[in-house]
């Protein structure tokens, strides 16, 4: 074979490898988020809940929020999704609240009620819903598949991580990453995010893919194909319509069509910058926060430091000299997690930052700088303007005007700006090509091993783990004789509940069938704290042999029960023992308020 056939043939089968090698990292990627959105508790990004509200809204056709005077803006939501919220709403800022077995059973058992109510979500008005579609396409699933509540959120995580994984692979096949962008993808707070229902995640791989997709524009120029501009305007118009700290990449654009020298570059600039401006306009002028008086409207705060810049100035210094706000800053870029509840030790701070530091200055590359050197300083530029961006934001809306500092930021903002630096300075390379960038993989190894662990051990001990030890039930779970025309059963109702009767609409008992097809009629017999005695009959042949079967029933405040039967019978209930003396039935206690308790000491529900 000619010398120029075996170039060619082991260039392709670089490519190929480097392909290969592509799909596993981020099959990998994906299955570490997926492993870490089963470990975090629902709703525990930060306003999770209004993102999901959001999603939620859009799936239903809902583009801007309404405006409530007394709420602020939002939107009507389904009434079972509001109360799974409410299983989960109690661990934000409570870092002693754990989750409990009950809680989390409660929870899944949530149904779409097809009634709504109004509830507001005013933080997410300002972002074009365009970036909620996947958690949308999820939930709406779930919903229309008559799945819990539950299953759908499940749902809607998943599809997120996968956009966001997908728009990763496609970043990685436009133009190489490099070991510094791998790193910023395993902080602790990069996967708590891409595990969550939230827009953080995505937001991230829009940045990377709309900086690939322009760096490749920038090496290709004039070969640039007509279909990576439309992509790259699509990108960034999903990317700053959401996240508008990020609108200087919208020069981006104008550069690329320089680049390719195609008019059509220029018609998406002018279209891109007048979709996001009408939206922000939009945006702007309908969304009303009532979380923060900020004392002003936003425009009359933005005039006021347009024509007093030295104020603003002032404000800005008083901000960036705030040891306590730039150490808050470093934490919180690498991960400050929960509802900003749950911190890791100093020293964990100081090796994480020692790690991305190393692993950065290993991947800085200059090679290709001659002829990329503008593109990559336009990313330096948009990087600086974003972050300078990110204050001014805060301060017009989350500061009460006039303002000392500027209060609100979080260091999780800054990840988007720093993928457009490191990008800037580790361009121009293959993503492990080079001595130094070996020795930077292994460096992107430790420390996502580091951040792996330790964020599960974290994650853990927050929600899981209790600091005291937990006094273990001691029960002794036996059947009852079967049931029969003149051998009936008591059901024994627990002290939890009898010290505490509340409205019942259901109980799940625990029923033996012997590993058999028990033929006949059973009624379900309660009695109520002022005495009335309701009746329920339930088939005996329906019933699986060690399982709880719900039956439902007249709402009341009941306290006790008997199972007899009107015809045939052999089934037994399920009881424990207690080590304190009392007998209690195995019972699932399904209240009027959509919560459920089950007997402890007896088998978990399913």
């Amino acid at each position: 074979m000619p010398l120029g056939g075996s170039a060619v043939m082991l260039e392709f089968e670089a490519g190929q490898n480097a392909r290969t090698s592509q799909r596993w990292l981020v099959a990998l990627f994906v299955l570490i988020c997926i492993v870490f959105a089963k470990v975090i508790p629902p709703m525990q990004s930060p306003d999770e809940f209004d993102h999901v509200k959001r999603a939620y809204l859009l799936s239903k056709g809902v583009l801007v929020l309404e405006p409530s005077a007394s709420h602020g803006s939002g939107g009507h939501v389904d009434t079972g999704l509001l109360s799974y919220f409410g299983a989960y709403g109690l661990l934000p800022y409570q870092p002693a609240r754990k989750l409990s077995q009950e809680e989390t059973y409660t929870a899944d058992g949530v149904k779409w009620s097809g009634k709504t109510e109004f509830s507001a979500a005013p933080g997410t008005g300002y972002y074009l819903p365009l970036i909620y579609v996947p958690q949308a396409i999820g939930l709406s699933i779930g919903e229309m598949a008559n799945l819990t509540v539950a299953d759908s959120y499940a749902l809607a995580r998943i599809l997120n991580i996968v956009c966001s994984a997908l728009l990763l692979l496609a970043a990685f096949r436009l133009y190489p990453t490099n070991p510094w962008v791998l790193a910023l993808l395993v902080l602790p707070m990069s996967l708590f995010q891409f595990a969550s229902a939230t827009i953080d995640g995505l937001s991230l791989s829009l940045t990377i893919f709309a900086v690939s997709a322009f760096l490749r524009i920038a090496r290709e120029r004039t070969q640039t194909p007509a279909w990576l501009l439309y992509a790259l305007a699509l990108s960034l118009v999903a990317l700053i319509s959401s996240r508008v700290h990020m609108l200087p990449m919208v020069a981006l654009l104008l550069a690329a069509g320089f680049y390719s020298r195609r008019r059509v570059a220029f018609v998406l600039f002018a279209l891109s910058l007048a979709v996001i401006g009408a939206w922000l306009y939009v945006a702007m002028s309908t969304t009303l926060d009532k979380r923060v008086a900020v004392g002003a409207g936003a425009g009359e705060v933005i005039r006021f430091y347009l024509q007093h810049p030295i104020q603003f100035l002032r404000v800005l210094h008083a901000t960036l000299v705030d040891r306590d706000l730039i150490r808050f800053y470093w934490h919180s870029f690498v991960g400050v997690l929960g509802w900003l509840d749950t911190s890791f030790t100093i020293d964990a701070y100081g090796l994480y930052g020692a790690l991305i530091i190393g692993i950065g200055v290993l991947s800085i590359s200059g090679k290709n700088l001659c002829t990329e050197w503008l593109a990559r300083a336009l990313l330096l530029a948009c990087a600086a303007s974003a972050v300078l961006l990110t204050f001014i934001a805060l301060l017009v809306t989350w500061n009460k005007h006039p303002a000392h500092q500027i209060l609100g930021v979080q260091g999780r903002y800054f990840a988007l700006p720093m993928v457009l630096i490191a990008y800037a300075l580790a361009a121009g390379m293959g993503t492990f090509q080079g001595y130094a960038r070996k020795v930077a993989t292994a460096g992107l190894l430790l420390l996502a091993y580091i951040s792996i662990t330790s964020t599960l051990s974290l994650l853990l001990n927050r929600y899981y783990q209790t600091f005291n030890p937990i006094e273990p039930v001691t029960a002794a779970v036996r059947a009852t004789p079967p049931l029969g025309p003149e051998s009936p059963i008591a059901i024994e109702m627990s002290q939890r509940h009898l010290n505490d009767p509340r409205e019942l609409v259901g109980l799940g008992i625990n029923f033996g069938t012997y590993a058999r097809s028990n033929q006949g009629t059973g009624e379900l017999q309660l009695q109520s704290v002022t005495g009335q005695v309701i009746r329920q009959s339930f088939d005996l042949g329906t019933l699986q042999d060690n399982q709880y079967a719900e039956i439902y029933f007249q709402p009341g405040l009941y306290t006790k029960g008997t199972v007899i039967s009107l015809a045939g019978g052999g089934v037994s209930v399920w009881e424990a023992q207690m080590s304190n003396g009392y007998l209690n039935s195995c019972l699932v206690y399904i209240y009027a308020d959509g919560k459920k308790k089950f007997t402890e000491g007896c088998p978990i529900p399913d």
